[in-house]
């Protein structure tokens, strides 16, 4: 059975947050292919709904999230529908339109019950969060030059934990972060240069990221990366059951350069 495009959605005063299901061509998100209307019996359609898509710093490749930014003002009491219409997978199939149906209140917007609320942020002293960027095509990697990507089937499958995920236990994976690739990268990329691993503090005043100084590996056979963390003892541990490696407040995140390749 086909993966539907939208898996889940949050409409906001201020933005649209959509995670595909499915990973999608990044041509197809244009601003044409993304309509706002009403859902009256005869819809009104509204002009340039959203700024400007610049698919670099607004779609995440890895997550399949994708952040709109309103550039209108909605009616309140107003039912739309945001359609997603003429989108390809990126096997270059064609995929059926999908809507996201929501209502605007007096304070907001609020969509219906076949979205979830997955994009809010959350403000918790105990939270522990892992995000993994995906630099292979982004301009702001470790340089200032943009790579055009020699091999486009090489490229980030899946992560575990899935990227964005909150509240990871202590001793998740004993300390194991997995990275799987499509193909097998270079053994002269496994290294902290290529896969930077940084943790910031959550807390009401502003911190900074701080490098954490991981062991990075490979499977024998597997396109699969592992970056391990250090435990928390005063003589750190590395992949070892029973420990603690991830610290409650903290935010963490994967910086993976755009020069790896195979």
């Amino acid at each position: 059975m086909a993966l539907n495009l939208i898996q889940n959605a949050a409409v906001g005063l201020g933005t649209v947050s959509i995670k595909f299901g499915r990973t999608i061509k990044i041509s197809s998100i244009k601003k044409e292919n993304i309509i706002v209307q009403t859902t009256s019996a005869t819809p009104t359609v509204l002009n340039s709904p959203f700024k400007t898509i610049d698919t670099l710093a607004d779609f995440n490749s890895i997550s399949r999230t994708l952040k709109l930014l309103w550039n209108v003002q909605l009616n309140p009491g107003t039912e739309y529908s945001i359609r997603l219409v003429n989108f390809f997978d990126a096997a270059n199939e064609p995929i059926s339109e999908e809507q996201i149906v929501f209502t605007t209140l007096a304070g907001g917007a609020t969509p219906n019950s076949n979205t979830t609320n997955a994009f809010n942020s959350v403000n918790e002293p105990a939270l522990i969060e892992t995000l993994i960027e995906d630099k292979s095509i982004r301009v702001d990697a470790f340089s200032s030059y943009q790579i055009i990507a020699k091999n486009p089937n090489f490229y980030i499958k899946s992560t575990d934990p899935v990227n964005g995920d909150f509240y990871l236990d202590n001793d998740h994976s004993s300390g194991r972060i997995k990275i799987v690739f499509s193909e097998r990268p270079a053994s002269n990329f496994l290294n902290n240069s290529y896969f930077k691993v940084q943790k910031k503090k959550v807390q009401r005043q502003p911190s900074r990221w701080e490098n954490v100084p991981t062991q990075v590996a490979m499977h024998s056979w597997k396109p699969e990366v592992y970056l391990d963390f250090p435990s928390q003892d005063a003589t750190p541990s590395f992949f070892v059951a029973g420990k603690e490696y991830f610290e409650t407040g903290y935010k963490y995140r994967i910086i993976v350069s755009k020069e790896i390749g195979v």
